[in-house]
C-alpha cells in the first residue's frame, strides 16, 4: 500500500524524517548526527551505509505496535511477511527465506556450498563476509579483480569457475566501489554458469536504484535457475539495527539454508520491515534525498579533481590522492568518520551519503580538507 506523508505526519514519526522532506528541525550536521544517524554527539558517522534517516514512518509506528507482544516469538508475523515478500516478487513463500539480516543469509550460503572444501569464485574487492565464512569452513576462495571501471569482471569470473566451484558470488552493485553490471549483463552471466556452480546475488544496495527491477537477477529465481538473490531492509528502509533480511531461491535451496540457521528474526524487525515494504512514499522519498546527497558529493569530487566510481548505491568511493588512513585521520578532526581502507585501493576512501544536511558539510571539509594541503 502507499502510504501519504504530510510534514505534520513526518514531524511525529521523527525529526530527521522530517528534515529530508524539507523542514528545518536540524539546522546542521551536528544536529542530525544528534538525532541519531551519526556515531556520537559531535562526529558525523558516514561509515556504515545505513540510511541516515531511519526507519519510516510506517515503521515506526509498527515498532511502536509491536513492543506489547514483544515477548511472543513473531511466528505468525514471519509467515505474513514472507507472504507479502512473495507476492511482491511474484514468487510462493517457499521460495522466501527471512534472515536476521542479509548477513546471515550470507554467512548460511557461504557454509553451504563452502563445506566439504568446496569452492567460491568472488570479486575483490567486494563486501568480505561470503569469503570469509567460506574459508572458515575450509573452503578455497578464488578472487577475481575488478575491472578498469571497478565494476565486477564477469568474463573472469566464468573463466575461473572449475570443477570444484560450489558457489559464485557477485555483489550488485558492489560494496565498496558502489558499481553495478547491468541486469542484462548479469543475466547472460547467470546463463553462462548455469549448471556449473550456483549463483549468489547480494542486492543489498539494488533499492537505491530507481529502476531497480531492470538489473535484479529475481528472474532467474523465477526460471529455476540455482541463482540465491539476498536482499536487505537495512539500506533504503532504514532498519539496519532491527537486523531483517530476506533471501529469494527455489524451494529446494530454501529448504536446504533453513537447516543451518541458528536463530530467528526478532518481532519488532519483523513488524518494522511487513510495514516498511509497502511504505513506498517513504521510499521513493528516501530514494530522492540519497540521490541528492550523492549529487552535491559528486559535485565537490568534481570541483577538486578526485577521481571516484561510478556509484548506483548509498555511497561512494573516491580516490583522496593520498594514503587514506592520513586522509581517514583529517575528516576525523574534522567531525566525520568514514569508511575503513579497501585493498588494493590504498588511497581510495568510501563515504556513505549522510543526510542532504551532513553531505553539505562534508563538502566544505573536503574543500578546506585540500586547500590546506595546497597550502
Amino acid at each position: 500500500m502507499n502510504v501519504s506523508l504530510s510534514r505534520r505526519t513526518l514531524l511525529a514519526a521523527s525529526p530527521a524524517v522530517f528534515a529530508m522532506a524539507g523542514g528545518s528541525v536540524l539546522p546542521n550536521a551536528v544536529g542530525a548526527a544528534a538525532a541519531g544517524a551519526a556515531g556520537g554527539p559531535s562526529r558525523v558517522r558516514l561509515a556504515g551505509n545505513e540510511n541516515p534517516y531511519g526507519p519510516g514512518p510506517a515503521a515506526r509506528a509498527a515498532i511502536a505496535a509491536a513492543t506489547s507482544d514483544c515477548w511472543m516469538y513473531p511466528i505468525f508475523e514471519e509467515m505474513a511477511l514472507k507472504a507479502a515478500i512473495a507476492r511482491s516478487e511474484g514468487l510462493t513463500p517457499a521460495h522466501v527465506l527471512i534472515g536476521s539480516g542479509s548477513s546471515e543469509l550470507l554467512h548460511l550460503a557461504a557454509v553451504l556450498y563452502g563445506l566439504d572444501r568446496g569452492e567460491l569464485v568472488t570479486a575483490v574487492p567486494t563486501f568480505s563476509l561470503v569469503a570469509d565464512h567460506a574459508r572458515a569452513v575450509g573452503a578455497t576462495v578464488r578472487e577475481m579483480p575488478l575491472d578498469t571501471d571497478m565494476r565486477h569482471d564477469l568474463g573472469a569470473m566464468a573463466a575461473a569457475v572449475s570443477a570444484r566451484t560450489r558457489l559464485i558470488y557477485v555483489c550488485n552493485p558492489n560494496n565498496p566501489t558502489g558499481t553495478m553490471v547491468s541486469g542484462e549483463a548479469l543475466n547472460e552471466f547467470i546463463a553462462a554458469v548455469a549448471g556449473r556452480a550456483a549463483v549468489l546475488v547480494d542486492e543489498a544496495y539494488l533499492d537505491f536504484l530507481p529502476d531497480a527491477a531492470a538489473h535484479s537477477a529475481v528472474a532467474r529465481v523465477k526460471a529455476g535457475d540455482d541463482v540465491i538473490v539476498v536482499r536487505t531492509f537495512s539500506k533504503l528502509h532504514g532498519l539496519a539495527g532491527l537486523r531483517i533480511g530476506y533471501a529469494l531461491a527455489r524451494p529446494d535451496v530454501v529448504t536446504r539454508l533453513a537447516r543451518l540457521r541458528l536463530t530467528a528474526p526478532g518481532s519488532l524487525g519483523v513488524a518494522a520491515a511487513a510495514a516498511s515494504l509497502g511504505d513506498t512514499a517513504f521510499q521513493d522519498l528516501s530514494r530522492r534525498s540519497i540521490a541528492e546527497a550523492r549529487i552535491i558529493t559528486t559535485a565537490a569530487l568534481d570541483d577538486l579533481g578526485l577521481r571516484y566510481a561510478q556509484s548506483g548505491a548509498n555511497f561512494l568511493f573516491f580516490d583522496t590522492g593520498q594514503p587514506v588512513a592520513e586522509f581517514l585521520g583529517a575528516m576525523r578532526e574534522r567531525g566525520f568518520s568514514l569508511g575503513r581502507p579497501f585493498a588494493p585501493y590504498r588511497s581510495w576512501c568510501r563515504v556513505t551519503m549522510g543526510t542532504v544536511a551532513q553531505m553539505q558539510a562534508f563538502d566544505r571539509a573536503l574543500r578546506s580538507h585540500y586547500a590546506s594541503a595546497a597550502r
